[in-house]
């Protein structure tokens, strides 16, 4: 049994993330928490919000948990209120109820909009030690799952590292694509890639998978046209926690993956 954390701001986006936790659910037994956390907004106006905005919450999660629950007749979901920044209230609960695997949704919006909801993904990867999912607007969960795990080859012997993304191959059929992507190949030690094959050849041993090294000085471009002409259903990505953003993904790899990538991501926290 795994326990699941859905953070929810009610948006279409969001939804289609609990939809995706339930199918995942459907075949790896888990409970499901429901988590919509909100703050007092700056205001010169003296006025106590708190009640107001802990009671717009609470409709909203009543309302969300109606919904979705008279599309899987099945499933029962616990919602949370929770009066708090985002990534404080998810860590919270993290600890709380032992939280696995933490799934959001993302949206291809613009402008200040994406600003701020790749601001709050890009909090949660930096400050929660558990998976992370980012499931794009209307993507569905399917067998057979093609997966792409993007490694530096520097984390081949933590097995305990992908043991959730093994577990969702082990579910729905998966297999993997390991991927690696260099400015200039002819720099790399072909003694390296033999021995990085074998200890990736041990790592996802029992799984049908292939090994794919690239190159290309532009890293997020090449991930994304891999993604396309393989036809990759789940990116996996290893979040380093120093500087996530500016060394892994470095330049805007955050909006072009996170906010616009046409399939989910899961980050894997080292």
């Amino acid at each position: 049994m795994k326990n699941i954390l859905v953070p929810s701001d009610f948006s279409k986006a969001a939804y289609n993330a609990l939809k995706y936790a339930i199918q995942l659910s459907a075949k790896i037994p888990s409970k499901i928490f429901l988590l919509n956390s909100y703050t007092i907004p700056h205001s010169s106006v003296m006025i106590d919000l708190t009640d107001i905005l802990k009671k717009d919450s609470m409709n909203g999660l009543t309302k969300v948990k109606k919904k979705i629950e008279a599309e899987f007749p099945n499933v029962t979901i616990e919602t949370i209120s929770h009066h708090d920044e985002l990534s404080v209230a998810v860590q919270t609960y993290i600890e709380e109820k032992n939280i696995d695997l933490v799934i959001m949704g993302t949206t291809g919006a613009s402008g200040v909009k994406e600003a701020f909801v790749g601001s709050n993904t890009a909090s949660l990867i930096q400050k929660i030690d558990k998976p992370l999912i980012a499931i794009p607007e209307d993507f569905s969960l399917e067998d057979n799952l093609n997966i792409a795990v993007s490694t530096d080859l520097k984390n081949l012997k933590n097995v305990s590292l992908f043991g959730t993304v093994k577990e969702i191959a082990t579910a729905f059929n998966g297999n993997f694509h390991l991927i690696n992507v260099s400015e200039d190949l002819s720099k790399v030690d072909p003694i390296d890639i033999i021995d990085q094959s074998a200890d990736l050849d041990e790592l996802f041993v029992g799984f049908e998978h292939t090994f794919n090294f690239l190159e290309n000085s532009d890293y997020e471009s090449e991930i994304l046209d891999y993604i396309i002409s393989h036809h990759i259903d789940l990116l996996v990505v290893i979040s380093k926690k120093r500087g996530f953003f500016e060394s892994l993904f470095h330049k805007s790899i955050s909006k072009k993956l996170t906010m616009h990538s046409p399939i989910p991501i899961v980050v894997l926290s080292e």
